[in-house]
């Protein structure tokens, strides 16, 4: 039987396009027998299919919660809420706060009026301000690998989902790329996943056969649409979907300051990636079309577009919404087929 795939790529400061879209999807009752994810693409995935708290469609719309504040990002533009300080007392501290009945209740309770986010984003920042760190020119990463991975995806509901599921990394030891199933998937595969280089360390993973500890960069800084799962391991899909999240020629322009600079100089390669890997996949393993491609554009308004890296919660709530609408009017169009 045929089947039908979503391919979710990497590119974090977008994944709350690929969360507008998702919703839109969920919403029109499109089926996937296959998700096949790389970076970012992963965490927003396992959201969709697997999420800690509330239904798929609720943790994909808070999603727009990782942005920081506008009146707080204007005047310090960091996403401390998603990459956090690193080291074994940074680690303490954030357990010592988890223990805190009142600490957590800023951190998950937002509130409904921008005056209540704000005020619990300031809290937040003054959390993390005092966190301490052992960071240093030594430290193989800048962040802690992901700490708050366990209270957003439940991974053992994971194990039991119909659709399969898959997690792309780059094993550093043996130097070649992985795909991880749901079956195996644990906190720690996701983390490996996610091993952006530079933003956070190596992630170490046992391998369960040898007892071998072996290290691993995220899966998108090498495949950024994680095709490969599929062709490797599902030959009866026919039908791919596959988010446009990287591919837009407009994100590619003059850098506002040298944090923007920085930012484009992560996306820069992803989008050529992105682009490389659909060419490649259409030229080597669909010569002959067996596979419909859905390619889904993403339309983000064009006086918007200088702000669509940021971390601000203004910019991750437009760009859930460019996703949500791209996604609706491409079921109404060109992806009709996907609701038969």
């Amino acid at each position: 039987m045929a089947k039908t795939a979503l391919v979710l790529g990497g590119g974090a400061p977008n994944a709350t396009l690929m969360s507008g879209a998702l919703v839109a999807f969920a919403e029109a009752g499109v089926h996937f027998d296959v998700i096949s994810t790389a970076g970012a693409g992963a965490l927003i995935g396992l959201l969709y299919v697997a999420p800690a708290k509330g239904t798929p469609i609720e943790a994909l719309k808070q999603t727009t919660e990782m942005g920081v504040a506008d009146a707080i990002y204007d005047h310090f533009p960091i996403n401390y809420k998603v990459f956090q300080k690193s080291g074994t007392a940074a680690d303490l501290y954030r357990r010592m706060l988890a223990m805190n009945p009142l600490a957590q209740s800023i951190a998950t309770e937002h509130g409904d009026s921008a005056m209540e986010k704000l005020f619990s984003d300031w809290v937040q920042l003054l959390f993390t301000s005092a966190c301490p760190t052992d960071l240093s020119g030594r430290s193989l990463g800048l962040c802690a690998s992901v700490p708050f991975l366990e209270e957003t995806v439940d991974f053992d509901a994971l194990r039991k989902i119909e659709t399969a599921f898959y997690i792309n990394a780059y094993n550093i030891t043996d130097r070649r790329m992985e795909n991880f199933a749901k079956a195996e998937i644990n906190a720690d595969h996701c983390r490996a996943a996610l091993a952006f280089p530079f933003l956070y360390p190596p992630y170490p993973i046992t391998d369960p056969k040898t007892g071998v500890e072996k290290y691993y960069y995220e899966g998108a800084a090498h495949d950024c649409l994680n095709y490969k799962a599929l062709v490797d391991h599902e030959p009866e899909v026919k039908r791919i979907v596959v988010f446009d999240v990287l591919g837009a020629d407009e994100l590619m322009r003059t850098p506002r300051d040298l944090y923007d600079a920085w930012l484009l100089s992560i996306i820069t390669p992803l989008v050529e990636i992105a682009r490389d890997d659909t060419k490649i996949f259409e030229a080597v393993h669909n010569r002959n079309n067996e596979r419909q491609l859905f390619k889904v554009p993403f339309d983000i308004p064009k006086d918007h577009l200088v702000e669509a890296l940021d971390w601000s919660r203004s910019n991750l709530e437009i760009l859930f919404k460019a996703g949500y609408d791209s996604a609706r009017r491409y079921l109404a169009g060109d992806g009709r087929a996907l609701l038969g």
